[in-house]
């Protein structure tokens, strides 16, 4: 009898590594297997003699274990050197935007963007002007860019491992499966991981900013969780939030995850410091019921496990189902 083909996430942490394997049903429901949590080795991030590859090699393969040549692998990234960036232009051709966003992207780097792959999401949107009686139609654009040899050093890596890498997908980029976007509450995920925390700011779906604060030496814990506090409320403030809404009123859904956030009063503090509720990230997979999570994960690792299980829930929206 043929083995069932397991699709499998990796998320290569700072301070921690997550996978979570799994199966994806002809439905679309998704069935999360096992996981493993291990610490990442400081070499992963700047592989140098032969003696450092083989540790490395060693180690994916440990996480790895049980994977089949047939399997479906994902690596989810959010490597400090990517560029993200959301516009709107008007309606266009997919020639003209993959020019307009390579110019975008290049006023954020003096590098050479040749050295670079760039993908981009392009969504209609249309705005109906009632006092004018006309709608007007306009392209959210988000763009992205990752060096060219940071990719080929992963696929060559995880290659040696005897494991083809099937996709490298952005964070951010899974996140989006979480979120309905039918409802017109924006929402903001932040990410507190080892030295630095990430706010990635959702509109139907759709990430409008994606910002980083960095862990800054003699920066204490009530030092660092009130630098949260001041980019979460710049996001929130006209023009980086509301105006790209065009929803001033409107209330938000703030969510807390990362390792960091798992510390004890955390998420108290930046509750009661924001007089807003902040939920942890993981009530949000209890509200996918096409997810299946196995009963033995605590609530950390399910916090922990979030971007990867958001990874195998998108491999099930694009596919629509096992194909």
């Amino acid at each position: 009898m043929k083995k069932r083909k397991k699709f499998w996430a990796i998320d290569l942490g700072e301070a921690l590594t997550k996978i979570v394997v799994g199966e994806i049903g002809a439905s679309g429901w998704v069935q999360i297997e096992g996981f493993r949590i291990e610490k990442t080795p400081e070499q992963i991030r700047n592989i140098g003699n032969s003696e450092e590859q083989s540790m490395v090699r060693g180690f994916l393969r440990h996480l790895l274990k049980g994977a089949r040549r047939h399997d479906d692998v994902m690596l989810v990234i959010n490597h400090k050197e990517m560029l993200v960036a959301s516009f709107t232009f008007p309606m266009m051709t997919i020639n003209e935007v993959e020019e307009a966003i390579y110019w975008q992207l290049q006023l954020l780097t003096s590098e050479n963007l040749e050295f670079w792959r760039i993908d981009f999401q392009a969504r209609e949107r249309t705005r109906w002007f009632e006092h004018l009686g006309i709608d007007e139609t306009n392209l959210d654009v988000l763009g992205v860019a990752v060096k060219k040899d940071l990719l080929s050093r992963y696929t060559k890596l995880f290659g040696k491992t005897g494991c083809r890498l099937a996709s490298i997908v952005p964070q951010f980029y899974t996140f989006d499966s979480l979120i309905d976007p039918n409802v017109d509450q924006p929402t903001l995920i932040i990410d507190m991981g080892k030295s630095e925390t990430r706010f990635f700011y959702y509109y139907r779906a759709a990430l409008v900013e994606n910002h980083r604060l960095e862990l800054e030496t003699g920066w204490d814990g009530k030092t660092y969780l009130r630098e949260i506090i001041k980019v979460t409320e710049q996001i929130f403030e006209f023009p980086l939030g509301y105006e790209k809404t065009g929803m001033n009123d409107i209330n938000e859904n703030i969510y807390l995850m990362g390792g960091e956030s798992l510390h004890r009063g955390v998420l108290e503090t930046l509750s009661k410091w924001l007089d807003k509720k902040i939920r942890p990230v993981d009530e949000l997979l209890d509200e996918k019921e096409e997810l299946i999570l196995p009963g033995k994960m605590t609530k950390a690792q399910r916090c922990l496990m979030t971007p990867c299980v958001c990874g195998l829930i998108k491999q099930a929206q694009l596919r629509g189902g096992l194909l």
